[in-house]
């Protein structure tokens, strides 16, 4: 897996760069509009990627020397420069700003193919972290969504293997994954980072999110349905952009809302869990949500069946559920409310209340099952542009000069 920037004066050609890497491998993009030049006032935003690609009409809009420079200061980046021109000339000028490659529009499929897998060996032999991303989303309220992806998160950070985990909370409600695993305020929350767009670095990152621990951070929700929706798409797709690539998993509570920022998170997510309980309501609502996920392209070995609330009564709707949705329960979470209300009361995760109950066993084993899973699922989609945005039509990339 490698993060790619994508960067252009041109929202269509953008589009047709991101659609050309999804079809080429599992890698994630990022789109931009703006100049090289402009990177230069980001600080170390392009630690966080391992290739840039630049689109210019001409050899002055590539900014050759703004370039060099920036490969100088980030010297595992793999820079790619499509340009109309692709005379000897050009070549030459390129190579020596640091370009990797050159090539001319319209792009070769094959050709930019094989550029980014010699930029993905290259990459690989500087030891890039592959961040894994997963969603947790549910069709009816109260489903345990914000519960279970919160003590998951904390309990893959816990895990003996010490990898660094980020919660971020895209619940359009209340948004309240914080506060289940932890008693502090959140410093920021992300339409208060999204504001301040323009600053967006590692250390403004690292200010802005909730520090459970060393190894697990939680981005916090608006808490309010009407500021949730001041969040613009773009703008999500540039945080997760820059700080996905400085942890092992990234983990979204959807709460049961698919809008533009929950299909952005799916289009991200390597594994898709839907969060059911063992009743018939919920055999209904999930055959739902799961022809709708399926429509847009999502393919079904992504998605894992979650059963939460689940009682000995609960055995005819469980096999109904399994049945309509073609899969079986991948992880079942007893029902227990006191341990549970205990739990969120103290603001704590289960299994620092009552780590031998069966809802922290049940959760620690889903949380090791994550972690262990070495392969990802095929898609049936182009990783780099959702068939959410083609149906409907995205927004632009966003310009680097008003973020």
């Amino acid at each position: 897996m490698i993060n790619i920037l994508a960067l252009s004066e041109d929202g269509a050609r953008l589009a047709q760069i991101a659609h050309l890497s999804g079809e080429a491998g599992d890698y994630r993009i990022t789109r931009a509009m703006g100049t090289p030049s402009l990177l230069g006032e980001r600080g170390d935003t392009l630690d966080a990627f391992d290739v840039l690609i630049v689109d210019a009409a001409s050899l002055k809009d590539a900014e050759l020397a703004v370039v060099e420079r920036l490969h100088r200061e980030h010297g595992r980046l793999t820079c790619i420069l499509l340009i109309p021109d692709a005379s000897p000339q050009t070549l030459i000028a390129a190579m020596r700003a640091g370009f990797r490659d050159v090539l001319n529009w319209p792009l070769d499929s094959r050709q930019f193919s094989d550029a980014l897998q010699r930029a993905q060996a290259q990459s690989l032999q500087g030891g890039t972290r592959d961040t894994r991303i997963l969603s947790f989303v549910s069709c009816k309220g109260g489903a345990g969504t914000s519960f279970i992806a919160a003590n998951v998160a904390h309990a893959i950070a816990s895990l003996p293997q010490k990898k660094r985990v980020l919660l971020i909370d895209l619940n359009q409600q209340f948004a309240d994954a914080a506060f289940l695993v932890s008693d502090q305020t959140p410093p920021s929350t992300l339409p208060q980072i999204c504001a301040q767009i323009e600053r967006m670095d590692a250390a403004f990152f690292d200010t802005s999110v909730v520090h459970v621990s060393d190894s697990f951070h939680i981005l916090a929700g608006a808490g309010d349905p009407v500021k949730a929706a001041e969040v613009k798409e773009d703008r999500l797709e540039w945080l997760l952009g820059v700080a996905a690539p400085h942890y092992d998993f990234v983990l979204f509570d959807l709460g049961q809302t698919l809008n533009r920022l929950s299909m952005l998170a799916l289009d991200r997510s390597d594994q898709i869990h839907l969060v059911l309980q063992a009743s018939m309501p919920h055999v209904r609502a999930g055959r739902r949500l799961q022809e709708i996920l399926c429509s847009l392209g999502y393919a079904q070995e992504q998605m894992r069946l979650i059963l939460n609330r689940y009682t000995r009564h609960g055995e005819r709707p469980r096999g109904a559920l399994e049945s309509v949705l073609g899969m079986s329960a991948y992880q079942v979470i007893p029902e227990d409310a006191e341990t549970v209300t205990d739990a969120m009361n103290q603001g704590l995760p289960v299994s620092k209340t009552a780590r031998g109950s069966g809802v922290a066993r049940s959760l620690q084993t889903l949380a090791e099952n994550i972690a262990a899973r070495a392969t990802k699922p095929g898609r049936s989609r182009a990783k780099g542009e959702s068939l959410f945005g083609r149906l409907l039509g995205r927004p632009p990339a966003p310009k680097l000069e008003t973020l």
